[in-house]
């Protein structure tokens, strides 16, 4: 039988966070749809061999195998569908979540009026769960799946017992956090400096990195929302960009097929989160995070060949 909403989340919900009609049932046709995905057979660690069980995140990959085993001990399997809500604000975590493949950004509130401005792009390698790594339990931010996919989901409470129990673990996902300040505060200073092609291209090349594939199952309405920009706005700039031959449009679907060209059509601010990632994917655990705090949080006008060299120096063991 399906799990429907309980009358305490409406509440919750209306007495955290006021909104009208239409909102609340979008909410709760997302709580709905989480509900469902959760009573779904799970392909996780449990009822699986172990030659079945081969987790993708790349921020696991970097524990030890003691550590490693004793994360996927408390993991599950879970799929995510676009438009589910990983992190809702205003709502105690419940769970949190690295992801294995699809692709989500996170929101912030801006204004009265509700409109939300992405602050960070999500995918293949992340984590959603911030707030309990720095011993909190309610975000003020909302993450919303764009493309489906997959991830290893963890009870709240099983988190913070591992990160008390574990330093590694601990240090590696506040090395993560490092990065992730570096991804929001970039991505606030590329939403006012830069123009709707510059942030266009951006986006894209950030989910084409996150989603490891150069086709991104996305609408132009989801695009728009996504960078803040009206859809007719985004319609008429990825046309644009189609006739220069950086993009070719497809019906709820987008493809690259000129990645050298939509880089330079990108403003500077790609490379920095491009050198911010593979800085802490590069770092061992043991000698803290030291490149990525190298990395300047700022919008340049510094030329690719600079930047490149930047990213080759940063790398550098």
């Amino acid at each position: 039988m399906t799990r429907l909403p309980s009358r305490t989340f409406r509440d919750q919900i209306q007495r955290l966070s006021p909104i009208t009609l239409g909102q609340e049932e979008i909410m709760l046709s997302e709580y709905q749809m989480m509900a469902d995905i959760s009573n779904r057979p799970m392909t996780g660690r449990q009822g699986l061999d172990d030659t079945a069980w081969h987790p993708s995140n790349g921020l696991l990959g970097q524990l030890s195998s003691d550590c490693h085993e004793a994360v996927l001990a408390r993991v599950t399997r879970v799929p995510i569908a676009r438009r589910q809500a990983l992190l809702e604000r205003n709502v105690r975590l419940r769970f949190a979540y690295f992801i294995e493949s699809g692709a989500a950004s996170l929101f912030a509130k801006a204004g009265a009026d509700r409109t939300q401005v992405e602050i960070r792009t999500l995918g293949a390698g992340d984590f959603v769960g911030i707030p309990l790594v720095l011993g909190g339990a309610i975000s003020p931010h909302r993450c919303t799946v764009q493309v489906a996919g997959d991830a290893l989901r963890i009870n709240a409470d099983d988190l913070v017992t591992l990160i008390e129990a574990l330093p590694e673990l601990r240090k590696l996902l506040l090395t993560y956090v490092h990065s992730a300040l570096i991804h929001s505060s970039q991505l606030v200073a590329c939403n006012t400096r830069h123009t709707l092609r510059e942030r266009l291209a951006r986006w894209l090349l950030v989910a084409s990195d996150r989603l490891q594939s150069n086709d991104i199952a996305l609408t132009h309405d989801v695009l728009g929302r996504a960078i803040a920009v009206r859809r007719a706005g985004v319609t008429t700039e990825m046309g644009r960009m189609e006739q220069a031959g950086l993009i070719r449009r497809h019906r709820g679907r987008i493809s690259i097929i000129n990645r050298p060209g939509l880089e330079n059509a990108s403003c500077s601010c790609y490379r920095v989160l491009r050198v911010s990632a593979k800085a802490w994917q590069h770092s061992p655990i043991s000698s803290g995070s030291p490149n990525v705090g190298r990395i300047a949080c700022e919008v340049t006008s510094e030329p690719i060949t600079r930047l490149e060299t930047l990213e080759r120096t940063t790398l550098q063991p």
